[in-house]
């Protein structure tokens, strides 16, 4: 399917911005800078060069496709731009538009200017941005560009405590309430159970517990509730829209109210959601979790998906500093130069497994995430938890204090009545080489994993590179419980081996490849089980940060650059 893709603009003049290049990410671009360098008017531009009325080529009228709320997929113009009668007058604005437009399979260049428009019912005169020279266009080259927009602006963090209101259970939100509730939690880290939505000054909806209901939510939950809404908004209209071309989300302070942990759930949300929904995510912010997370992405493989754009004007006229870290853009915000910083003193802390299936699972799990940097995989190094409990118990200090050591789950009753402040658990209730292949004898046929280019099947799964594991343990049906099928076996291999076989077999071994399309099996598992993932990811964040201090010696102030926050060792290890 081709999709419309903002590639960038090019702002000849406009209030602070005068001679500068924006370039997009194909999924997520984060926009930040100091006051007054105009964040909020470059996602006023990219909400101004669409709307969704018309399909030009084949003539169908689109203002019936309306969002969760009943309002349409346009931002007008005086929701993203306030207009200046006085400064922002004819020919004080110019942009170049660069796109690629999903209708005709087409790249599309535009341009948009500040003109005088009359407005039809008081013949009041006034000043308004409009497309110029449209490049797609037949006849009328001054129409906008046809694409769903959705514009979050900072209007959605009106006081919940000085809002009118009246409780409004959308249509859609009704039949769509737990995977409305299922990405809350997600982005939250909550355990919400109701759903709630409302109508008034601003149009909202919030997940909710027993205890508490929509007048009591704090403004976080607010924000994520719209930005929540607005997602599924898009997937709405996916799905009720034969000619989709994706989506435009702008999001003014996509930071505003969510905690550090929350912060970097929705970065990792909207990447996942717009790989699903051939969506654009822009946003401002001025988070630092945001922002390093964004670049991280950024520097590895996903230069084209993820973009940091810092409009810097410590230098005269406001530049665009692309890709820029953290550290550089706090510095320049603190107009104070770059030391070593703590950041670039950290030690990198070894990380054994029992095997190599727990290394893959833990790759997978931190895959992108920034913590990743500081953990040294110990390839290779096969043990025990038996043996690494040992090894901790008599104190040798390279496993007791210096490493982090990475068990499987079903080591938790080998590990009760004493705290090992080093250990964590990998998720779920099965080692790894079972849980995968439980988790993908029960992935539907239909599911997105199977549709790969390898044709790689379910089918292919079962009749060969799963069949023995399941003719020795006597599996049927389309749903396995392999803890069950397990307890029963009475065969002749052990558990163990059975497994084993399984999990370093040739045709196993290409789901875990970085190269299968469209994801690696363990990359799938975490996608699917966000919970679980982030659980793990706190729990093994504390763990690194223990064995820096403890183990390494590395002060509290240079600890802040994780940005962790620090919560009690698990229960689980108790």
């Amino acid at each position: 399917m081709t999709k419309t893709q903002l590639n960038k603009i090019y702002i000849s003049k406009f209030r602070a911005l005068n001679n500068v290049d924006i370039e997009f990410g194909e999924y997520i671009t984060v926009i930040c800078g100091k006051n007054g360098t105009s964040k909020s008017s470059i996602l006023g531009i990219a909400a101004q060069i669409f709307s969704f009325e018309k399909n030009y080529v084949t003539g169908e009228n689109l203002r019936s496709f309306q969002q969760i709320s009943g309002k349409g997929f346009k931002s007008q113009y005086s929701e993203h731009i306030r207009i200046s009668e006085k400064f922002d007058v004819p020919g004080s604005l110019s942009v170049s538009i660069f796109l690629h437009d999903g209708y005709t399979d087409r790249a599309a260049t535009a341009n948009l200017e500040l003109m005088t428009r009359t407005d039809n019912d008081t013949k009041a005169i006034s000043p308004r941005p409009v497309i110029r020279k449209n490049s797609i266009a037949t006849g009328n080259t001054s129409r906008n560009f046809t694409h769903p927009v959705i514009f979050l602006s900072l209007k959605r963090l009106y006081p919940i405590a000085d809002r009118d209101y009246t409780v409004n259970d959308f249509d859609y939100l009704k039949t769509h309430e737990k995977e409305f509730i299922a990405l809350t939690n997600e982005l939250l880290n909550r355990s919400a159970t109701h759903a709630t939505g409302t109508h008034g000054t601003i149009t909202s909806a919030v997940a909710h517990g027993d205890n508490y209901n929509h007048e009591s939510v704090s403004a976080g939950e607010d924000n994520a509730g719209q930005i929540i809404m607005a997602l599924m908004s898009f997937k709405k209209l996916q799905a009720e829209y034969v000619d989709y071309k994706g989506g435009l989300l702008l999001i003014d302070e996509a930071d505003a109210g969510l905690f550090p942990t929350a912060q970097i759930n929705l970065l990792k949300i909207f990447d996942r959601e717009c790989r699903k929904l051939n969506l654009q995510v822009v946003m401002t912010s001025h988070s630092p979790v945001m922002i390093e997370y964004a670049h991280e992405q950024s520097q590895q493989k996903y230069s084209k998906k993820f973009k940091t754009v810092y409009l810097c004007n410590t230098y005269g006229p406001v530049q665009v500093m692309q890709d820029w870290s953290w550290a550089k853009i706090s510095a320049d915000i603190q107009t104070k130069t770059i030391g070593a910083g703590p950041m670039a003193i950290l030690p990198s802390i070894n990380i054994y497994f029992e095997d190599k299936e727990a290394e893959d699972f833990f790759a997978a799990l931190i895959y992108r995430q920034p913590i990743k940097k500081y953990a040294n995989q110990m390839t290779g190094i096969k043990s025990g938890c038996a043996e690494y409990k040992n090894l901790i118990d008599k104190k040798i200090p390279e496993f007791a204090v210096r490493s982090v050591i990475c068990l499987d789950s079903d080591a938790k009753p080998l590990l009760k009545g004493k705290e090992y402040k080093n250990v964590v658990l990998l998720p779920g209730e099965l080692p790894p080489d079972q849980l995968i292949f439980e988790y993908l004898y029960n992935l539907p046929p239909e599911d997105i994993f199977w549709k790969n280019g390898l044709r790689f099947s379910r089918e292919v799964f079962t009749n060969n590179a799963g069949r023995e594991a399941i003719s020795e343990l006597g599996i049927n049906g389309p749903v396995a419980n392999l803890k069950e099928r397990l307890a029963a076996y009475t065969g002749n291999k052990t558990k163990r081996d059975i497994f084993k076989d399984f999990y370093s077999s040739a045709d196993i071994q290409v789901l875990f490849a970085a190269s299968f399309k469209p994801i690696n099996a363990w990359r799938h598992w975490v996608e699917n089980n966000p919970q679980a993932t982030n659980n793990f990811l706190d729990a093994f964040k504390v763990a690194i940060h223990g064995v820096m201090k403890n183990g390494h010696a590395v002060d509290n102030v240079k600890l802040n650059a994780l940005e962790i926050k620090l919560k009690k060792v698990p229960d689980v290890l108790k």
